[in-house]
């Protein structure tokens, strides 16, 4: 499980993709993740691309990717982008473990 606390903007994102990629050993197959964005204070264009990476990064991995607790201003980025037709989410870390068993 990867937790974001603050903002997910441009300057954030760098450490975010390196989380990413280090979330899961290479040879691992369908990688589980759950990602917990409800410290998220702010998340901009360059943060909505960050999560679209992640998705790509675990489902080209032949994986699943849960974001959970996503807060209001970030859902309605998602909504207004379109976003959330792609990236699932949970109320609460909790209910994403859950379905995906410990990632």
């Amino acid at each position: 499980m990867l937790s974001v606390v603050g903002e997910l903007d441009f300057e954030g994102t760098p450490m975010f993709y390196a989380h990413i990629d280090g979330a899961w050993s290479s040879d691992q197959e369908g990688p589980r993740v759950v990602i917990d964005l409800h410290e998220v204070r702010f998340c901009d264009s360059a943060g909505l691309g960050a999560l679209i990476y992640a998705f790509n990064q675990v489902t080209s991995a032949k994986g699943r990717l849960l974001l959970a607790a996503v807060p209001l201003h970030l859902r309605r980025r998602m909504r207004i982008s379109g976003l959330e037709r792609h990236l699932q989410s949970r109320e609460t870390v909790e209910e994403a473990v859950k379905e995906l068993g410990e990632p």
